[in-house]
C-alpha cells in the first residue's frame, strides 16, 4: 500500500482486519486498501469517472448487526462503512463514510459474498429545485459530489450520509477539501466550523448571492434561521510577504422565530415573536423583535 500521511489510517486497517475472518485476494485496482475483510466485504468500482477520477470503494456490510433491516427491505443491499478511493494522473486520496450507500448499490440483487467485486453506476449529484438562485440538498441520492461548498472558486468533496440526521429519514453531509499536493495518497479530514460541520438536507444554498441557509434550532424553542455569508478579512501573506484580502464563509444573521415567552409549554398562550439579530462590527447583535400577529 502507498504510504498515507496520516498515521492513524493504520489503525484504522489494522481493526478492521483484526475483526473479520479470512477473505479471497484484494482484486486487482484495490491495493489502495490493505484489507478485504469485513463481516461482508465489499469491492466496488465506479464504472464512470467522477470529476476526473477514476472512483473505487470498500463497505463493510454488516448483516449480522443489521439483519432485520436487510431482511425486511433488501437482504441483498450495500450499505455499510465505506471508505472511498479517489485517482487520477494527479492525485489520490481517500475518505471515510460510516454510512456509505447510494440508491443502486441499495437496490443491488446479487448474492453478497465477502470479497465479490461490483461494478455500478455513479448517481450524479442532482439540484432539488427548479430556481436559478436557491440550491437545497433535499435528500440527494447521489453517494458524493464536486460543489464550491465556500464559494473560493475551488470545488470541495461532498460526501453523503444516508440517513445521517438520524430521524425523518433525511441526509447529513461531509464536505472535504481537495488536497493539492501529489503522488502521495492522502486520507482527508472533513472541514471544520459551522456551517460546513451542520450540512444536512436542511442546508439551503444561495449559488447567486453565495449564501448558506441553516435551521437555527430544535425542540420547544423551535425555527429561524442562520445565514452565512463571504466576510472579507485582511491577511498577511507570508509568501510575497504583503497585506491582502480574503474572503470566509461566517455567520451573519440569525432569524429566531420564539414560540414561547412564558414558562408554559403551550406555544397557543404565547405571542410569537422573530428575533432578528446581524453581525455588526464583528459582533452578532439583535436589531429587531418582530412581533407576529
Amino acid at each position: 500500500m502507498k504510504h498515507l500521511l496520516y498515521p492513524f489510517i493504520y489503525g484504522i486497517l489494522l481493526l478492521i482486519v483484526q475483526s473479520c475472518d479470512n477473505a479471497p485476494n484484494v482484486p486487482y485496482g484495490f491495493e489502495w486498501a490493505n484489507f478485504s475483510k469485513g463481516d461482508i466485504c465489499v469491492y466496488i468500482k465506479y464504472k464512470q469517472q467522477v470529476n476526473g477520477y477514476d472512483v473505487s470503494a470498500i463497505c463493510l456490510v454488516d448483516t449480522a448487526h443489521n439483519g432485520e433491516f436487510y431482511t425486511y427491505y433488501n437482504p441483498t443491499s450495500i450499505d455499510g462503512h465505506g471508505f472511498i478511493h479517489f485517482q487520477n494522473d494527479e492525485q489520490e486520496f481517500i475518505v471515510e463514510n460510516p454510512l456509505f450507500t447510494d440508491i443502486n448499490l441499495s437496490q443491488n440483487k446479487l448474492p453478497l459474498k465477502n470479497g465479490i467485486l461490483i461494478e455500478t453506476d455513479y448517481t450524479p449529484f442532482k439540484v432539488a429545485n427548479d430556481t436559478l438562485n436557491n440550491m437545497l440538498f433535499n435528500a440527494s441520492e447521489s453517494p458524493f459530489f464536486f460543489f464550491d461548498i465556500d464559494f473560493d472558486g475551488e470545488t470541495e468533496l461532498i460526501i453523503t450520509l444516508v440517513d445521517g440526521m438520524c430521524y425523518h429519514g433525511h441526509n447529513a453531509y461531509k464536505s472535504y477539501k481537495i488536497p493539492m499536493m501529489e503522488n502521495e495518497c492522502l486520507v482527508l479530514s472533513p472541514m471544520h466550523g459551522e456551517p460546513f460541520e451542520k450540512l444536512n438536507d436542511y442546508t439551503e444554498i444561495d449559488t447567486v448571492k453565495k449564501e448558506i441557509r441553516q435551521p437555527y434550532d430544535t425542540g420547544i424553542r423551535l425555527g429561524g434561521k442562520k445565514k452565512y455569508g463571504l466576510v472579507t478579512h485582511t491577511v498577511f501573506n507570508e509568501i510575497i510577504q504583503e497585506l491582502e484580502k480574503r474572503q470566509y464563509m461566517e455567520l451573519k444573521e440569525i432569524e429566531h422565530y420564539d414560540w414561547c415567552h412564558t414558562e408554559v409549554l403551550d406555544f397557543k398562550t404565547c405571542a410569537p415573536a422573530i428575533y432578528h439579530f446581524k453581525k455588526v462590527n464583528g459582533d452578532i447583535k439583535l436589531i429587531n423583535i418582530e412581533k407576529l400577529k
